[in-house]
């Protein structure tokens, strides 16, 4: 069973190389993994999941800013929320399947019910296991909209909220 914890500077390579194995078996991130060491670094604050003295999985929560899709239509009706983003969340396909990503999305709601945001978080409708997995896990649909990428790409998405309690 895995254990998240904080990830560290030494984590990322090891992120990097799941990334990059969860790209090639699903398409996840759509923008690729060419830059995928410069994304992890940008995160705000990151979580590992760790199974055997071996990083699994990774989780991130960013600062909710208004450029991004999700955040944009949830501030439509929220205009004064406070909001953080729950992303570049991944589990290395061969150890899906025995609730790493669970946990790792229960430590970031953890996280934001002690900072005071809600959770929000944009998947692509193609990424029908991840939309299954945030309706099982309580979070709140609130829009359809359109994911844009790099020049003229985009793909349908739906955006969720965290639980409340």
């Amino acid at each position: 069973m895995a254990s998240i914890r904080l990830r560290r500077d030494e984590d990322l390579p090891a992120c990097v190389e799941i990334m990059k194995a969860v790209y090639r078996d699903s398409g996840y991130p759509v923008e690729g993994v060419a830059n995928a060491l410069e994304a992890l670094q940008g995160d705000d604050q990151a979580w590992v999941a760790v199974d055997e003295g071996v990083v699994i999985g990774h989780v991130a929560m960013n600062r909710g800013v208004e450029t991004y899709v999700n955040v944009a239509r949830w501030l439509e009706t929220h205009p004064r929320a406070e909001v953080a983003v729950l992303g570049r969340l991944f589990v290395h396909p061969e150890r899906r399947g025995r609730g790493a990503a669970t946990k790792l999305i229960r430590t970031v709601e953890e996280e934001a019910r002690k900072r005071g945001p809600r959770l929000l978080i944009l998947a692509l409708v193609k990424d029908q296991a991840a939309i299954r997995l945030y309706r099982h896990l309580g979070w709140e649909h609130y829009a359809t909209t359109v994911f844009r990428w790099g020049e003229g790409n985009q793909m349908d998405a739906e955006c969720f909220a965290s639980p409340l309690s």
